[in-house]
């Protein structure tokens, strides 16, 4: 019996294709702000990436044991968990800088982020040029917060996509691919990439939601503890597994909810959840939307 191939394959004598491509970026809470001689930031930290743009002024940033003086133009790359507090300026003169919160669930990218470590990029450097350009054209279209206007925010949605551009050409440019003081051998990091290639397949599965996010069965297959397979995917992406595999399910309520052929208690049972009144409370918690909220504002 003759295989039907899809339209376009039979008979082809070479072909290339990329690997599907989806992820989710995030920013949080950006913002521009001036502050005065005697204004400072105590000491904190984030799961999220941070750049810190000064604009005008000096601010003198402390990131764990290392200290960093910015003057305009300059832009301090902070990675997800490290101490960081600002001093303000230490000529105690006012102060403008623009801060933006980010992160990323593509691992390759979050991986070579990660590599880069705690980075002053100083307003003369051409490496950093592309980053600094597109964080001035975020300030210009932080209009958006204030009018709300879909002009305004595609506008600030096609500057944020030239920012992970930016950073992306910047850590192929720089990055040495290397976890500076967090280093992973070869065998953790292949182990890393084995257990994103499960969740990833866990999260498009047929599953309770607790046998989803549970990866004790999946340490007994690959051979390790629990613990030990928790510690190096944190260590290799910055993230634990459970973090990374409730932002894959996130993602694929959203999709999902765009499809209005489905209805939500379909959707609540094909992402693992025991009823629509457990989805719905806990997509309220990741969205502080319910789900006919969010469906609403996809039409």
């Amino acid at each position: 019996m003759r295989n039907h191939l899809p339209f376009g394959r039979e008979n082809s004598i070479q072909e290339l294709m990329t690997p599907d491509l989806q992820f989710a970026f995030q920013i949080v809470a950006a913002h521009k702000r001036t502050v005065n001689e005697q204004w400072s930031y105590p000491e904190h930290h984030h799961t999220m990436f941070e750049l810190n743009m000064v604009l005008e002024g000096e601010q003198t940033m402390h990131a764990e044991s290392s200290s960093f003086v910015q003057h305009a133009g300059d832009i301090l790359f902070i990675p997800p968990g490290v101490m960081h507090r600002s001093d303000g300026s230490s000529g105690k003169e006012k102060m403008t800088y623009f801060c933006l919160h980010f992160d990323i669930d593509d691992l390759t990218l979050r991986r070579s982020l990660m590599s880069m470590q705690t980075t002053l990029l100083l307003a003369g450097s051409p490496s950093s040029a592309a980053i600094r350009n597109t964080l001035k054209r975020l300030i210009q279209s932080l209009q958006y917060a204030e009018t709300g206007l879909q002009r305004d925010k595609l506008a600030f949605l096609s500057d944020t996509f030239l920012m992970l551009s930016a950073l992306t050409n910047w850590t192929i440019e720089e990055g040495t691919g290397e976890l500076h003081g967090k280093e992973a051998s070869e065998n953790e990091v292949s182990l890393a990439a084995t257990m994103e290639r499960e969740l990833r397949s866990a999260s498009a599965a047929d599953r309770s939601l607790e046998e989803r996010i549970g990866i004790e069965k999946m340490a007994a297959r690959l051979g390790y503890s629990p613990a030990y397979c928790k510690r190096v995917f944190q260590r290799v992406y910055g993230m634990s597994p459970r973090q990374y595999l409730t932002g894959l399910i996130i993602r694929q309520a959203k999709l999902l909810l765009i499809n209005t052929e489905l209805t939500i208690e379909d959707i609540a049972y094909q992402l693992g959840y025991r009823d629509i009144s457990q989805f719905s409370k806990q997509f309220k918690r990741w969205m502080n939307l319910s789900p006919a909220a969010f469906r609403k504002l996809t039409k």
